[in-house]
């Protein structure tokens, strides 16, 4: 003897969609609010492209030296003391 169970659920059978549990009302759904930026498109968008290429390239040429003297100069210190100390040996 089989019964009949009765779902709220409003997704079909076929549905790979699984309803959470804790959903009051299938129905009820949830709209995102629209973005508040302003998007700009077709010439805007490549000058803003331009822009933010033009900005990365500065930041590299900035930060490019500076790495070379975080990375360089305690390793010219250890080369200068290992000098040091073998002219003191010998």
């Amino acid at each position: 003897m089989t019964s009949a169970i009765a779902t709220t659920s409003v997704a079909s059978e076929r549905s790979s969609i699984r309803l959470a549990r804790n959903v009051a009302r299938p129905e009820a759904t949830i709209t995102a609010a629209a973005p508040s930026a302003v998007v700009a498109s077709g010439h805007g968008r490549q000058i803003l492209g331009w822009l933010e290429d033009a900005g990365l390239l500065l930041l590299l040429a900035l930060a490019f030296p500076l790495v070379v003297l975080v990375v360089g100069a305690p390793v010219a210190l250890v080369v200068r003391l290992l000098i040091e100390i073998g002219r003191r040996l010998w």
